[in-house]
């Protein structure tokens, strides 16, 4: 009986750190779409959406170009990137507002769901706001 509780208090910690590479549980398998970009007006033909899996990925589309990379939390703390994506040209507003946005999301060092429910991505940089949009494939 002595050796049951450290191996259970073992086995406990061994799986919060491996659950902590991960994305939490509110946000694998979601979708969302960027409501706010760092106080910018967003382009409404060229929405940004991105989605988390469950193997702590994220992936989406930029305005332009799909995107993703890796995303580790801890806590409320998260790290995204390195992240990759596709090399398609648009118009010179539409790749604006893309590199904006990536720049943000690969800057980004904490994360909160509102009480409203929106996503709330914060880096140095600015806010990236998003809503849950389940019609939304993840990429």
């Amino acid at each position: 009986m002595k050796f049951l509780l450290p191996l259970l208090v073992l086995a406990t910690a061994t799986t919060f750190a491996m659950e902590t590479n991960k994305a939490p549980a509110s946000l694998p398998g979601s979708a969302w779409k960027v409501t706010a970009l760092a106080e910018e007006t967003l382009l409404a033909d060229h929405p940004i959406t991105f989605g988390f899996d469950a193997e702590g990925n994220i992936s989406g589309n930029a305005s332009c170009n799909q995107f993703g990379g890796t995303c580790t939390v801890e806590g409320n703390t998260v790290k995204i990137g390195p992240l990759r994506s596709t090399r398609r040209a648009c118009e010179p507003d539409i790749m604006q507002q893309e590199r904006k946005f990536l720049a943000l999301l690969a800057a980004v060092t904490t994360w909160e769901i509102g009480a409203d429910g929106a996503l709330v991505l914060r880096s140095e940089g600015g806010e990236i706001r998003a809503e849950k949009a389940p019609d939304t494939p993840a990429n």
